[in-house]
């Protein structure tokens, strides 16, 4: 469909990635972390912050979609915020 112009050049077909599709594979990816490294310590990678984790991440690619910069500040802001050691 891309490349066939479908629509013509009044209704360009522009594919974009799933947000929800995302997340997912960043829950999988911290998941494989947990199971091949041994992180332990007061706050260690639970099941329930790769939860949170996941969540924070796709509500600041949601609510960044128009500027990669301001998302990936959102994004950092919500790791530093949980690495933190108050």
């Amino acid at each position: 469909i891309l490349k066939t112009n479908s629509y013509g050049n009044k209704y360009p077909v522009k594919k974009s990635e799933c947000v929800g599709h995302v997340q997912k594979r960043m829950g999988t990816r911290l998941c494989n972390i947990k199971k091949k490294e041994k992180l332990g310590g007061k706050e260690r990678l639970t099941d329930v912050l790769i939860k949170r984790l996941t969540n924070y991440y796709g509500l600041a690619i949601r609510k960044n979609v128009d500027s990669v910069v301001s998302m990936k500040k959102a994004i950092m802001a919500t790791l530093d915020h949980y690495c933190s050691t108050d």
